[in-house]
């Protein structure tokens, strides 16, 4: 029977069934059916124009763009046939072309949500994210019940940071109730996102079960159970969490766990877990357990790691970061990378694309090959297999996803992390821990599970801080001559509740004390430091002032009219302690139990000075009101400081010291084949 002799619209019904069902290659028939007979049929032509693209037929996509065009020709005022070519073009890039096919449908129909909802995407892609919010408020102004404008536009907020904006677009969209199960448990995982970032933790985890009940899968109850506060309340409360974390991952571990692709599905790191001022070599080595347990090809062995080679000629060394740019582990690593015998050694640096600023600049072009790793785990792993390197140097580990994960598998003989995070990883291919003598305390090597490998001097050939030549007075910021500043630069992610005794005992017995603090990264962290203030500084707290968070050149500035600078206990400074050394800068210090809270004593130690060193908090207290309220011993201490302080900066000693090592662990490992 002839085409002509039945109803197109009963075969154009028929296609859509198939078409909507996914049955493209099925449908794709029937519209070619139809065009043979009607070629100017322009729903036809529009409806197989969008199943070659759906079907994910890459080599027809110039078809489907032709298909899509002559559509439109023939129904110009079609504001879907519009919206749906701009979504073509804008997945090839084509972002002006796609722009102005929204903004046509748009003018066609005012009231056509679709346009406003790729318009915004198209915004957020091409980082406007102003532009994309607008876009989604006009759609919800149309459609409230729109949950995927909702969830996009709450990731724009959580983006940037709008923490409050992007829960309440969450929590609306779980609210709506629609039949789309998978938008309400994406909205669900997204607010429980929000609250762990806000380090609402116990909002988190309550937000995590509402979603495992929706959709259970073993990457979110690991984010669940791993889910930590920012600020804590008092010890009581980091023993409790501890404990929660401990036996939840038990748990998981009883209940044969399964990922497939731990970064996606986990998404998150034990990156918290440093600054409870307790050890963790226990908690990381079984969250390893878990990841190993869960997914066991994240064990990767690269073919070349499998057979003993002697190196011919250089040692091949890959230097693996995503902060390879002008970042505290960019700074740190910087020297390093660039003074490292190049006659000795072949250097690749790993790094993520898009790292472009004048510090990513340098260090990659202080390597002899720049690798870009993907954000997928097996694709990274087999990308770092090919280089065949020797040594593998994770510049740190714990704060970024990708390279957490990629650290579980052996991808050279010998792997090793240093202090960019500083904090063991429990990771069982992560061979050693390269720190010092400066700063690691008697019987450190077992708060690792590496190998702790000591270097004499600080691990860093850390570059002269360049200090800005017009800094802001001490007005500038607001604060009088008349007090005695005392400033704690560091993050609100550390202020460990021991703190607030420091905090109080010098306001108590210094009268003309300020303390100032800087704004945390997220500002909900310095409203729930405040509220513990409140209850632990009630009869002082009036006197510690909170600034806004400050360009780099206005956060040095911030430290040079300060009279004293408190380093945090138990989690010390790194780039704010070398910036407030070459300002000439006293710091007050603490040696604390780990590593991570003994940074800025190691570089007092450096220097020969341990004048502003304390054992204890009472010390510590002592310290600071002897340098605040006595200007001449500050000045004597500052002066020192001047004297000293050039040791910090471009120690080449360190350089050799790491080549040293590096030798050492390769002749170290071949002798282990040997054997």
């Amino acid at each position: 029977m002839g085409l002509k002799e039945r109803s197109v619209n009963d075969l154009l019904s028929q296609a859509l069934v198939l078409h909507e069902v996914r049955r493209f290659a099925e449908a794709e028939e029937i519209y070619n059916d139809i065009l043979r007979e009607y070629p100017d049929h322009a729903d036809c032509l529009h409806l197989l124009g969008t199943a070659l693209i759906q079907s994910g037929q890459r080599e027809k996509v110039a078809q489907a763009v032709e298909l899509l065009q002559r559509a439109i020709r023939l129904k110009p005022n079609r504001a879907d046939y519009h919206v749906n070519l701009g979504v073509v073009l804008q997945d090839l890039k084509e972002y002006a072309l796609a722009k102005e096919y929204y903004e046509t449908a748009i003018k066609i129909d005012p009231s056509f949500a679709d346009g406003y909802y790729n318009l915004g995407k198209l915004y957020k892609q091409v980082e406007l994210p102003e532009a994309a919010v607008l876009n989604y408020k006009k759609l919800l102004s149309l459609d409230p019940k729109r949950q995927d404008a909702l969830i996009n536009m709450g990731n724009i907020y959580f983006d940037d940071g709008q923490l409050a904006k992007a829960i309440e677009c969450f929590q609306t969209a779980i609210k709506v109730k629609l039949d789309s199960k998978k938008l309400n448990y994406r909205a669900l995982i997204n607010l429980a996102n929000t609250f762990r970032k806000q380090g609402e933790d116990e909002k988190a985890i309550q937000a995590y079960e509402q979603a495992l009940n929706d959709g259970f899968h073993d990457g979110l109850r690991i984010k669940q159970v791993t889910t930590l506060p920012v600020v804590y309340r008092d010890e009581e409360h980091i023993e409790c969490v501890r404990k929660r974390f401990s036996d939840g991952l038990d748990n998981i571990l009883k209940n044969n766990p399964v990922l497939v692709n731990p970064a996606l599905e986990v998404s998150s790191t034990n990156f918290l877990l440093a600054y409870q001022a307790k050890l963790n070599r226990s908690l990381q080595e079984k969250t390893a357990q878990v990841m190993l347990k869960a997914c066991p090809s994240l064990a990767f062995i690269a073919p070349h790691c499998e057979v003993s080679k002697v190196p011919k000629g250089k040692i091949k060394i890959g230097f693996l970061s995503a902060y390879f740019r002008r970042h505290s582990v960019g700074r740190l690593m910087q020297g390093l990378i660039a003074g490292i015998s190049k006659d000795d050694f072949e250097v690749v640096l790993f790094t993520p694309r898009g790292q472009s600023d004048e510090t990513a600049r340098a260090i990659q072009a202080d390597c002899d090959k720049v690798v870009f790793f993907p954000d997928e785990t097996e694709e990274a792993q087999q990308i770092v297999s090919k280089e065949k390197l020797d040594i593998l140097f994770f510049a740190d580990l714990g704060m970024d996803v990708r390279t957490y994960f990629l650290a579980f598998a052996r991808l050279a003989p010998v792997q090793c992390v240093t202090w960019g995070h500083p904090d063991t990883t429990g990771i069982p291919n992560v061979d050693y821990f390269i720190s010092s003598d400066l700063i690691e305390t008697k019987g450190a090597e077992n708060h690792y599970s590496e190998t702790l490998y000591c270097l004499k001097s600080l691990p860093t050939k850390y570059y002269p801080v360049d200090i800005p030549a017009n800094m802001k007075n001490r007005s500038d910021f607001g604060f009088s001559i008349l007090n005695t500043l005392y400033l704690c630069p560091q993050s609100a992610i550390k202020y460990h509740p021991d703190l607030d005794i420091i905090f109080g005992e010098i306001l108590r017995r210094d009268k003309k004390a300020v303390i100032v603090v800087v704004e945390g990264a997220v500002s909900d962290w310095t409203v729930q430091v405040r509220e513990r203030w409140h209850q632990t500084l009630l009869d002082v707290e009036n006197r510690i002032s909170v600034v806004p968070r400050q360009s780099p050149e206005d956060f040095m500035g911030l430290q040079n009219v300060a009279d004293v600078i408190l380093d945090t206990p138990h989690f010390s400074g790194g780039n704010t302690s070398f910036e407030a050394f070459a300002l000439g800068k006293p710091v007050v210090t603490h040696d604390g139990a780990f590593m991570r809270g003994r940074v800025t004593s190691g570089m007092y130690r450096m220097m020969g000075m341990d004048d502003c060193i304390s054992d204890n908090l009472e010390d510590y207290i002592n310290i600071a009101l002897k340098l605040g309220k006595n200007i001449s011993y500050r000045r004597e201490i500052a002066l020192k400081i001047q004297e000293s302080r050039d040791v910090l900066f471009n120690n080449v000693s360190v350089v050799s010291e790491f080549e040293e090592f590096f030798k050492i662990s390769i002749t170290k490992i071949l002798s282990s084949y040997k054997s």
